[in-house]
């Protein structure tokens, strides 16, 4: 089976002793020579001989070609080892400095939590002996594959006498607040997963509480009783949720080391494109783990090189009314938050991951995944390099306004607390845009307007209007503010902090967000006319067949 077709002008090799070795299989059907080098190493070809037509004929010409299994082993290797090249360029992954501080910074949190459950079972008149409590670490940390700036997502597990809103929020905090080490605690008490985050020795941790209906919850949770789990409440179900997930994705995959790289890889592509921020409807950690394991498991000779490039292939074309589950049968969960882009967790009973996905977020995830298909489906393109994949979103060339919400505090601390409310109500005003005929790509990045006095924080948001139309910043603050005062504590920040929404143009945009994107007419070419196709012909160079 030919491996691929060649539309357009062909370059012009006087004779087949100038073609490149291994490229054209018809070149020498029977002895197969090994490739010298590649073709991008050899010198530009001569000038086509005298009395030959400069222009190629009227029309596409047509090659069928069938590169040497040799050659594309090579190019296979070589965009292997400049991805491994450009991660750590990028600093993808840690230092072992920074791992031996990630290290001993949960063995203190072990300590503090242990000693904070012994305060509750005083506190309770309960034996200081029987009471105790447990860290658990998930997401990329335990995983492998995080990054020196990633969290730590951390997971405590106390006994029945310590309650969330009360022992955990307040009088863990107090502690922690106590310690020289820990700076910048803010608590996020209404998500639907309630969290602490806090820096402890300049590390971030995203902090989950799961309440256990035992005493002893450390020799509870070492055992992982399935009775007991099914007497713990919603919220610290949903908790435990990831250690869960975490357990399950290690033993699914058939090589950890190289779902660590690709995981690695997602992310930073993730980052790169925007695409990495949950609350804004994007991708969690838990959605790229999930999806990055379903390619490990079903292709697990690929080279690093060829799990990255199926990756882009396999969630282009991926019909996404159909669930990505690392089970092979079927899931009759029901999650009606899911349906644009469901992922099925996998631990038993199966359930699907918390999606904020939006119509807006969602046009823009699956256009970045066919870009990222584009630009790496083709082997033989000479002149390809990884920086083009990871090259930073170019909000400025996209978008012509923005809309622009400005976060302000009276102190730092609770700017960090006001900041974390409202943008856990981010997808409400994402929404209210949808509804009014407004898409929306919001900008991770956080700014700071320094013509302002007070701590503030101020967030860009792409408008993709469906029509030109006027957007009432009044109306839609007062719609929002709703959203964000919806309980006493978002009326209680409320009284101190504020949240203003404006439009402004490509000239109130801030340098860091106006980068410019040196491969967008090579891409606007490529994906001219782009059809997902339901086969790939790349399957053999990458290891795939």
């Amino acid at each position: 089976m030919p491996y691929m077709a060649a539309v357009g002008p062909a370059t012009w090799w006087p004779s087949s002793a100038l073609a490149p070795a291994g490229l054209l299989a018809a070149t020498s059907p029977s002895s197969n020579p090994e490739p010298q080098t590649l073709p991008f190493l050899l010198p530009p070809p001569p000038p086509p001989p005298a009395g030959y037509p400069l222009l190629p004929p009227r029309g596409p010409i047509v090659l069928q070609l069938h590169p040497h299994p040799g050659f594309l082993a090579e190019v296979d290797r070589r965009r292997s080892c400049s991805l491994l090249q450009l991660l750590k360029d990028e600093g993808a992954a840690p230092s072992p400095e920074d791992e031996k501080r990630r290290e001993q910074v949960i063995r203190e949190l072990k300590k503090i939590v242990m000693h904070w459950a012994k305060v509750v079972a005083r506190e309770q008149s309960v034996p200081q002996r029987l009471a105790t409590a447990m860290v658990l670490t998930y997401g990329s940390y335990s995983l492998g594959a995080h990054g020196p700036e990633s969290d730590v997502d951390a997971l405590c597990v106390g006994p029945c006498i310590a309650t969330l809103q009360y022992h955990f929020f307040v009088v863990l905090r107090q502690i922690l607040e106590g310690r020289p080490e820990v700076s910048g605690v803010q608590t996020i008490e209404s998500a639907k997963v309630p969290l602490m985050r806090f820096r402890f020795s300049g590390v971030a941790i995203d902090f989950t509480y799961a309440q256990l209906p035992v005493i002893d919850a450390s020799k509870a949770i070492n055992m992982f009783s399935p009775r007991l789990l099914q007497k713990i409440d919603e919220r610290s179900w949903r908790s435990l949720s990831g250690v869960r997930v975490n357990e399950k994705i290690v033993q699914l995959v058939p090589n950890s080391e190289k779902f660590q790289v690709l995981l690695r890889c997602v992310k930073l592509w993730a980052r790169k494109r925007g695409l990495h921020c949950h609350h804004l409807g994007f991708f969690a950690g838990i959605h790229l783990a999930i999806l990055a394991a379903y390619i490990c498991q079903r292709y697990p000779n690929a080279s690093v090189n060829g799990l990255f490039t199926v990756f882009f292939q396999t969630f282009a074309h991926w019909p996404w009314q159909v669930p990505v589950s690392l089970h092979d049968e079927p899931t009759d969960c029901l999650h009606p938050e899911g349906r644009l882009m469901p992922i099925v967790m996998p631990c038993t009973p199966p359930e699907f991951c918390v999606s904020n996905v939006t119509k807006s977020t969602f046009k823009k995830i699956r256009e970045e995944l066919t870009r990222g298909y584009a630009l790496t489906k083709d082997p033989l393109r000479h002149d390809f390099e990884w920086t083009w994949l990871f090259e930073s979103f170019p909000y400025a060339e996209k978008h012509q306004q923005f809309l622009r919400i400005a976060l302000r505090a009276p102190t730092f601390a609770e700017l960090r607390d006001w900041a974390g409310w409202v943008k856990s109500r981010f997808r409400f005003l994402i929404l209210k845009l949808e509804r009014a005929g407004i898409g929306c790509d919001p900008c991770p990045s956080e700014e700071v307007d320094h013509t302002v006095k007070e701590p503030n924080m101020v967030f860009y948001w792409g408008l993709i209007p469906e029509k030109i139309i006027h957007v009432d910043t009044s109306s839609l603050k007062e719609d929002f503010m709703k959203d964000v005062t919806n309980d006493v504590y978002g009326k209680v920040k409320c009284t101190r902090s504020d949240v203003t929404i404006s439009v402004v143009g490509l000239s109130q945009l801030p340098k860091s967000m106006c980068t410019h994107s040196v491969h967008w007419q090579y891409l606007q070419h490529c994906m001219l006319g782009y059809q997902a196709t339901s086969e790939d012909q790349s399957a053999g160079w990458l290891g795939l067949g």
